[in-house]
């Protein structure tokens, strides 16, 4: 017993020693390593206790957007906080979304970032997701999002006209565009004289389409182009 009382007592007087002998190393500032003493790997600066940012709206709600039709939102990004904060990451989930932001991000305190966010549906259902904001390996803040993808419904649009007062009329031409002012498409095989009406049966829901019709005479001439006329169709 009294061995073994002796030997705890040598030990701790030999760890009191090292321990004083590794302390006067470090406070050398850069001087020798201790001998079979394990060095200490890098790890990433963690974010300060004191680091905080808001989202302003606190979450993003799509609504209901037809398949492939990208729709944009903006959520602002605040430093609430006491220190600066570098926002080193960005991370989004949900299909169909994306964040037009470019990190890293430096917020004083109070500062704000405006921070666009972008949603098109590939597919139709409703996309839960969320964008996350990182400092050095810290997520910050977590912002909602959610939208909805409709497939495309078909929709049908009467284009109709006066009749032209040419002698030599041979038919009409409809031509359609997605952009005001065209470039247009001829949708219509050149229609009789009699036909003032033609109906576009392809239209898609969600979408903006742009209509003009034209005179062709008996030498194939064709007439300029009638007044635009917009048509916005509904969703769904």
């Amino acid at each position: 017993m009294r061995i073994k009382t002796n030997s705890v007592i040598h030990v701790g007087l030999y760890l009191g020693l090292l321990t004083s002998l590794v302390s006067a190393i470090g406070c050398g500032g850069g001087g020798a390593q201790a001998a079979g003493s394990p060095s200490a790997s890098p790890s990433p600066t963690p974010a300060p206790s004191s680091a905080s940012l808001s989202a302003t709206p606190s979450s993003l709600g799509f609504g209901t957007q037809a398949l492939n039709t990208p729709t944009t939102q903006t959520v602002k990004i605040t430093n609430t906080g006491t220190v600066a904060l570098a926002i080193t990451q960005d991370a989004i989930v949900g299909s169909g979304f994306s964040a037009g932001v470019t990190t890293p991000i430096n917020l004083n305190p109070a500062q704000s970032v405006n921070v666009p966010v972008v949603f098109s549906p590939g597919s139709a259902g409703t996309v839960n997701g969320s964008l996350s904001l990182v400092s050095n390996g810290t997520t910050i803040l977590s912002v909602p999002l959610t939208g909805t993808g409709l497939a495309p419904l078909a929709h049908s649009v009467d284009v109709a006209w006066d009749p032209s007062s040419s002698a030599t009329l041979q038919g009409y031409n409809v031509y359609r565009s997605t952009v005001s002012g065209g470039p247009y498409t001829k949708i219509s095989p050149t229609l009789a004289t009699s036909t003032l009406l033609f109906t576009d049966t392809t239209p898609v829901s969600g979408k903006q389409y742009f209509y003009v019709v034209t005179a062709v005479d008996t030498s194939g001439a064709e007439s300029s182009a009638s007044a635009q006329v917009a048509v916005t169709i509904p969703v769904p």
